[in-house]
């Protein structure tokens, strides 16, 4: 069998939305089925992670095309560094008029997303190739969800086409289209989008159960739930021992910034430096200046260290020198209907997690089934309870969770649409 997978994160992008289809891309090779990728060649990605390229399948055929990335032009025109997003970040920032009439343009003159414009010279492109090469399906992964766009243009091209579409993440209504202040029409525009996606797609896959419920609602589709997963690739064999056998490190691995911001854990982490407990916050990804400001404000600055972005395996070498995993999801409604990919790579590492989330939705559904602990956003109490029982906390087997069986699931998928 042959897959056309179509998306925006490929290496040397990094970040989170590069691992799961590398990952199914490796693992769909090893099972006999030929992945074939087509992604841009010259995408604005916030993390590069030259390391991931030796997860690359050998001998597999990468398609690429240029796309037209206007976040480029407006980062310039805003000034803002090349590694910070347009929106998003949140936090109770103030933004100046010129910041605002930015994030206006972009939610909605750029819809469904900034990489729109790469959507009609793809679909020229990509029903070119398909019309000289035959595959067996074509998988669309989003977001960004303007990668679904491609998959319904050649679709309407070829109703014969087997189209199966991937959610990583909610898409009309996800947490941070409110931060671009998108008129009536736009809002009317973008969840047609995803109608008329979701009505050609053959298969639906998603990464949250309830996900599937809006993306399905008044359809007769079949949609899947396949989560995020781990791979003992991706983990040494050995880790070195910890220096102070009294200093308790809590890690935190990702992006921090926004709907992120748990008040109640930092007033925990105070509380804990008050009884004099020894304690470091390592955090790997970027770290937005309204939480760095917090935590100076509840007088943690001297127990943080900034590590950066990281590459995937070394951030998972840092993870394993934690004594414990901070797991941060976005307070919002749409977070409910979705689940952090790095979950399973805390629970493979054995390592206790501290989760904020709220009380109701996928991730605390999951929490609760493990029988992990959680607490909400502002939760003092609740976080410190979490703090300071961390070592009771039982351990999580990561066997279901692994990126093999996950592309085992894939690949039935794919045979379903045959």
């Amino acid at each position: 069998m042959k897959v056309l997978i179509l998306t925006y994160y490929w290496p040397p992008s990094g970040g989170g939305g590069v691992q799961r289809w590398l990952k199914f891309a490796y693992n769909l090779k090893k099972l006999g089925c030929t992945p074939i990728i087509y992604t841009p060649s010259n995408p604005d990605v916030p993390v590069l992670d030259p390391t991931l390229l030796d997860d690359v399948p050998d001998g597999i055929d990468i398609l690429t095309t240029p796309i037209f990335e206007p976040s480029r032009l407006l980062r310039k025109i805003s000034g803002k560094a090349g590694s910070e997003r347009l929106g998003a970040d949140g936090g109770g920032k103030k933004q100046g008029v010129f910041s605002r009439l930015l994030l206006w343009i972009r939610g909605n003159f750029f819809i469904p997303d900034a990489r729109v414009r790469w959507v009609k010279p793809s679909v020229k492109y990509l029903g070119k190739w398909l019309g000289e090469n035959q595959v067996d399906a074509i998988i669309t992964t989003g977001p960004p969800h303007s990668v679904h766009l491609i998959g319904l243009g050649l679709k309407k091209k070829n109703p014969k086409l087997k189209w199966i579409a991937d959610f990583r993440d909610p898409w009309s209504d996800m947490d941070y289209l409110d931060d671009f202040k998108m008129g009536k029409n736009a809002r009317k525009k973008m969840a047609e989008l995803e109608n008329e996606v979701t009505s050609y797609a053959d298969r639906l896959i998603v990464t949250s159960r309830s996900a599937e419920d809006k993306l399905v609602e008044g359809k007769n589709k079949i949609c899947l739930f396949i989560p995020n997963g781990w791979d003992a690739a991706d983990f040494p064999k050995s880790i070195p021992s910890k220096e102070d056998s009294e200093l308790v490190r809590y890690g935190h691995f990702g992006a921090l910034h926004g709907s992120r911001n748990a008040i109640g854990i930092w007033k925990a982490f105070a509380a804990l430096k008050e009884k004099g407990q020894k304690f470091e916050l390592t955090f790997a990804g970027s770290v937005s200046p309204e939480i760095s400001r917090h935590l100076i404000d509840f007088g943690l600055e001297d127990n943080c260290v900034f590590q950066g972005n990281l590459g995937h395996r070394e951030s998972i070498e840092k993870m394993l020198l934690c004594d414990a995993l901070l797991l941060i999801h976005n307070d919002s409604d749409s977070a409910t209907r979705s689940t952090p990919g790095k979950l399973f790579e805390y629970i493979a590492a054995s390592k206790p997690i501290i989760s904020i989330c709220r009380h109701k939705g996928d991730l605390a559904s999951m929490l609760d089934g493990f029988g992990l602990p959680h607490a909400q956003h502002n939760d003092e109490e609740g976080a410190l309870e979490m703090l300071l029982q961390y070592e009771n906390q039982k351990v999580v087997d990561p066997a279901p969770y692994t990126r093999m069986k996950q592309a085992e699931k894939l690949l039935e998928v794919i045979r379903s649409t045959q």
